[in-house]
């Protein structure tokens, strides 16, 4: 584990309200949201922007997220609005993480790199699932459930 997914891995808590306020304040609250502990997709975000192992396992939480928020029924503009307004926040505390212990070297930049592309994966996973179950539901909608 990098010392930015440390650092960053014991402010969990506060992260996780400030996805949630910022998803709030952007006006990209999606049902599916409320009641889930952003922990854990937060927790996953970081896997993901910081590239570590964890990354195939958080990109199939993605996945999973994004299926879900379609079978519930909420828009895909709305789901990916919300996970980038968390992503921003996410960035910036990875930003933030890394001027602190790696002040402007190789390592800060290889850092902020990772986590523009891991927002990118992240939301991408999540907006692909959401798009297949999408479709899927519909299918099922129109065609039966083929019994």
């Amino acid at each position: 584990m990098s010392a930015v997914t440390r650092y960053l891995t014991g402010h969990l808590d506060e992260i996780a309200a400030e996805v949630a306020g910022e998803i709030t304040a952007r006006g990209a609250a999606c049902g599916f949201l409320r009641d889930l502990d952003l922990r854990t997709p937060v927790l996953d975000a970081l896997a993901v922007c910081t590239n570590t192992d964890g990354k195939a396992a958080a990109l199939a939480a993605f996945r999973d997220l994004g299926a879900q928020a379609a079978r519930a029924g909420q828009d895909a503009h709305v789901v990916e609005a919300a996970l980038r307004a968390g992503g921003r926040v996410l960035v910036r505390r990875l930003a933030n993480a890394a001027a602190t212990l790696y002040p402007p070297t190789g390592e800060f930049i290889t850092v902020m790199e990772d986590a523009f592309t891991g927002e990118s994966e992240f939301v991408r996973a999540a907006i692909d699932a959401h798009r297949l179950a999408a479709a899927q539901r519909l299918f099922t909608y129109l065609h039966g459930t083929g019994s």
